[in-house]
């Protein structure tokens, strides 16, 4: 008999993704758990901002200061899915980190990633920001909703 079809579990280190990861182990006991952290290359590029409001212009980012962004963006998303696989294990789950770049939004790359698991759920953190909040901030679970037609599992706490 083979395995089980893993579980994608995204997480950022956050209270709700720790929520997360301790549902996915209580709730996929047989399931390898596939705890996975995003980070966008590219990021130092597209805080760089040519001027201003003032119209005063700043100096771009050298391509130096771009690779030591992407270097602790990389580094941090590697330490937090391996803080999140460790948390899985602790919990009883066979887990793997698993950090991997942005392919555009957030949910998508989960979505794209989970299709290539052939993953049987992904479980998201929601950290319930209201309407306002996820309008301006963004809103990962309702975006992996938007682009995937695996089931969800959306774990909420009171944070």
């Amino acid at each position: 008999m083979s395995a089980p079809d893993p579980i994608l579990v995204a997480f950022d280190g956050s209270t709700t993704a720790q929520a997360a990861v301790e549902a996915a182990a209580r709730l996929f006991p047989t399931h390898r758990l596939v705890v996975t952290s995003v980070w966008e290359p590219g990021l130092a590029a597209a805080m760089a901002s040519t001027t201003d409001m003032t119209g005063i212009g700043y100096a771009a980012p050298t391509p130096e200061e771009m690779a030591t962004v992407d270097r602790a963006q990389r580094d941090h998303a590697t330490d937090a899915a391996e803080t999140g696989a460790r948390l899985a294990r602790e919990l009883g789950a066979t887990a793997d980190a698993n950090p991997i770049s942005e392919e555009g939004k957030i949910g998508e790359t989960l979505a794209a990633l989970a299709d290539q698991l052939d993953a049987a759920a992904i479980v998201v953190g929601s950290r319930g920001l209201g309407a306002f909040k996820a309008g301006l901030f963004g809103s990962t679970s309702r975006d992996v909703l938007g682009h995937t037609t695996r089931p969800v599992l959306v774990v909420k706490t009171s944070e």
